[in-house]
């Protein structure tokens, strides 16, 4: 690596709650000075992560000096970070960058903005849909996380494929914790008599089947478990929670680790996803999967989830039944799934992200 031009990261992300897009960006992060400090002094180019004063996430890092901000808002991304990177390769990870640094990398996480039950607010949306085609159109490279998501951003005029690179997610942190059986028991669940989805108010991730499916009555050997959002919040969207649905709130890793663990199944009826960490995370975990066969999941999970009609409540409370009453297809279902989740590792797409980087670097030296 040449030594004279610098590399920023937009570390803005920092300043809000750890969620599914800030998960990506950190580890990528943690991967970026994890390589960089495996190089020899001098040929290490000088890397900055530019973050708000107050972050209080932000791992430990040895390779990449923190600039800290006071303000980190809007207008700070779109002045005052193109101007403080000016001299260097700026890699924004979260989806927002400046429109005005020539000199970028953006990851664009998906599409989902375009449509109308992605669940942000409208003005968010209208926001996303002004700004987002034009990160894409300037930066040198765009990065996704899926080929479905490369192609729907091609599609939708947001940024070509021959100048967008995959970045596929991590799932191998789920492995950094131990887990934790303490909230099964405190929610009384017997193991393997249990089925986990995570509740979103969103349309797009489609509770609405799943629910349909308990509500029906054909599950009564199997209790369904909520992750996330209580009851009030889904009734509020217009959802409806059947009966004896357990709600388990916002486990930390180690809770969500052994609830996944005693598990029957993860269910994850999106209608469609730019990527789709949970199920990868519930694989390593020995949790078998049920899922639609929708957006970037079937290139995600392959053959290793038993797939569920998104529209079908009725093929979901048969996929259940057989991981239930088949001892051998729920075992062959977690052997295949460890199998598929382990090609998934944040240090496989750290070192994607650095030859991006370095490929960038070497055009301009």
């Amino acid at each position: 690596m040449s030594a004279v031009q610098p590399i920023y990261f937009n570390g803005k992300f920092y300043g809000s709650g750890l969620n599914g897009v800030h998960r990506v960006a950190d580890r990528l992060i943690r991967e970026c000075d994890r390589l960089l400090s495996q190089l020899p002094p001098e040929l290490r180019p000088p890397a900055y992560l530019l973050a708000p004063k107050d972050a209080d996430w932000i791992p430990p890092l040895h390779s990449i000096e923190r600039r800290d901000y006071a303000r980190t808002g809007q207008v700070w991304e779109q002045v005052v970070l193109p101007w403080a990177a000016r001299n260097g390769i700026l890699v924004n990870l979260a989806n927002l960058a400046p429109v005005m640094h020539p000199n970028k990398i953006t990851m664009i996480h998906d599409a989902q903005f375009l449509f109308t039950d992605c669940g942000y607010p409208l003005r968010q949306r209208i926001g996303y849909r002004w700004l987002t085609p034009l990160l894409g159109r300037s930066s040198r490279v765009t990065l996704t996380v899926s080929e479905f998501s490369r192609r729907m951003l091609d599609q939708y005029a947001i940024a070509r494929a021959d100048r967008t690179w995959v970045i596929a997610n991590g799932a191998d942190h789920i492995l950094d914790t131990q887990g934790s059986a303490d909230l099964r028991q405190s929610l009384g669940l017997a193991e393997g008599r249990y089925a986990v989805m995570f509740g979103s108010r969103k349309a797009y991730k489609n509770n609405a089947t799943p629910f349909a499916a308990f509500a029906s009555g054909a599950m009564e050997h199997t209790r369904l478990v909520v992750i996330g959002p209580d009851r009030a919040s889904l009734l509020a969207a217009g959802l409806s929670p059947p009966p004896g649905t357990v709600f388990a709130g916002r486990p930390g890793d180690a809770q969500l680790k052994g609830l996944l663990a005693g598990a029957l199944a993860i269910l994850f009826p999106s209608r469609t996803e730019g990527f789709g960490l949970p199920p990868l995370e519930a694989m390593l975990c020995g949790c078998p999967v049920i899922a639609s066969p929708a957006g970037a999941i079937p290139e995600v999970c392959g053959d290793a989830v038993l797939y569920a009609g998104t529209d079908d409540p009725a093929q979901w409370t048969s996929a259940l039944e057989r991981l239930r009453s088949d001892p051998g297809l729920r075992a062959d279902k977690i052997a295949q799934g460890r199998r598929q989740a382990a090609a998934f590792t944040w240090n496989a797409a750290g070192a994607r992200l650095m030859a991006v980087i370095e490929h960038l670097r070497g055009e301009a030296a």
